[in-house]
């Protein structure tokens, strides 16, 4: 894929384990938490939210808005991508098959 979007996903990621880290009461099972949210990327990021929503009170927290702006980015940049793409075919004649 493109691999701005590759790096972003992987801090996003990143990011997730270290709210899984924070989230989690203390003791070593902040460490577990921290490992297994590494290990399960899109169930860790679902799971994270909804802890994070739990524990500020609202949907809306500083986690879920890191979230849902690299999730409208990786649209945009998928959206803008495949419009170049069609573009570049009308110029050239070709047809998609």
């Amino acid at each position: 894929m493109y691999p701005a979007l590759l790096a972003t996903g992987y801090a996003v990621h990143a990011f997730t384990s270290i709210v899984a880290y924070q989230l989690v009461g203390p003791g070593t099972l902040k460490y577990f938490a921290a490992v297994v949210a590494w290990l399960v990327p899109g169930i860790a990021e679902l799971v994270v939210a909804y802890y994070a929503w739990r524990e500020s009170g609202s949907m809306v927290n500083a986690y879920s808005v890191w979230v849902l702006v690299w999730l409208v980015m990786v649209l945009g940049v998928v959206l803008v991508a495949s419009e170049v793409n069609r573009s570049a075919q009308r110029e050239t004649g070709q047809t998609e098959v």
